[in-house]
């Protein structure tokens, strides 16, 4: 009875060992992807670090012909759109259908700078766990309601939007969105796992603290189709995290994630947007993809959109 007594005492000591030591190890996990994610906490977003200037003399160089067609009647040289996209974030898409859309110098000046004051006031944030380990930047009020940060002035069908405001475990992987549809600022997303893709709304993406907006170069291309087809075949797909094992791109989607869900069905089309060509296609992949043109950024450097395709 001694013996067995004494044996139960060791197993329970054993047993307690062991889960001391489990317990200390979930502490330490959880503190280094604590420290992890705070060690990049500063890279959510940018803001300017060079001066605004006066837009009105580059923009009293655009004719007022009151033509309702992006690009009529500028004169604006390669210089001056690139001033305009270091002082707005916006590409030359975005400013030609600003200019075509606004008549008269005033008005055209009071609308770029409106651009100009939210592309200059970026760099403010909140960041909060989503999901098990995802960390999440927003946007907030002072009462930590959402708020929106700028303003997207051309939206098309098959547009991709690109945020690096989400990170997990040190990494920041961010989050992409191909638009399905301009009318309704409609988009198709995968958002977290355990969840199916969805149709979300483009006034989220106005809530994060970096965004770049991106559009395929090749005016030819039927983003139309391409925005219908990922409707078709990537809405209520299961999230997938080895999204791209064993197959990258097979013939019927059963599981997929963010980037795959832009990717997917440009590939389908012709048009490989990830830059690294690894079997994981990362929504760094997609911002360096060369056969992208940028429409807008905000709380991201202009000069250096998302440099390097490592994913850390």
């Amino acid at each position: 009875m001694r013996q067995g007594k004494g044996s139960d005492r060791k197993f329970r000591e054993k047993t307690l060992r062991r889960i001391i030591k489990l317990a200390a190890l979930l502490v330490f996990i959880i503190v280094v992807t604590e420290l992890l994610d705070w060690a990049i906490e500063d890279e959510g977003s940018w803001r300017p670090d060079y001066p605004k200037i006066d837009l009105g003399p580059i923009l009293s160089k655009v004719e007022l012909t009151g033509a309702n067609d992006p690009g009529a009647g500028h004169s604006l040289t390669d210089e001056d759109y690139h001033t305009i996209f270091l002082q707005t974030g916006l590409g030359r898409p975005a400013v030609d259908k600003l200019l075509s859309e606004h008549a008269g110098l005033a008005e055209r000046i009071r609308v770029f700078e409106r651009y100009q004051e939210n592309f200059f006031s970026s760099g403010s944030y909140e960041c909060r766990l989503s999901a098990w380990i995802v960390h999440d930047e927003r946007i907030r009020d002072k009462d930590g309601k959402l708020r929106k940060g700028f303003e997207i002035p051309d939206i098309r069908n098959g547009d991709i939007f690109i945020t690096k405001a989400t990170h997990s475990l040190g990494w920041r992987h961010g989050h992409a969105a191909i638009v399905t549809d301009a009318e309704k600022r409609e988009t198709l997303e995968a958002i977290l796992l355990g969840n199916p893709s969805v149709f979300q709304k483009v006034e989220k993406w106005q809530t994060y603290p970096s965004f770049i907006h991106l559009r395929l170069k090749d005016e030819n291309a039927d983003t139309e189709g391409i925005a219908e087809f990922a409707k078709a075949n990537l809405l209520d797909i299961p999230y997938g995290l080895l999204t791209g094992i064993p197959e990258k791109e097979p013939d019927t989607v059963k599981k997929t994630q963010c980037s795959h869900v832009v990717w997917y069905p440009y590939k389908r089309f012709g048009y490989d947007l990830d830059s690294d060509g690894t079997w994981l296609v990362t929504p760094k992949d997609i911002a360096n993809s060369d056969l992208l043109e940028v429409i807008q950024v905000y709380g991201v450097n202009p000069e250096e959109i998302w440099p390097g395709n490592l994913p850390f």
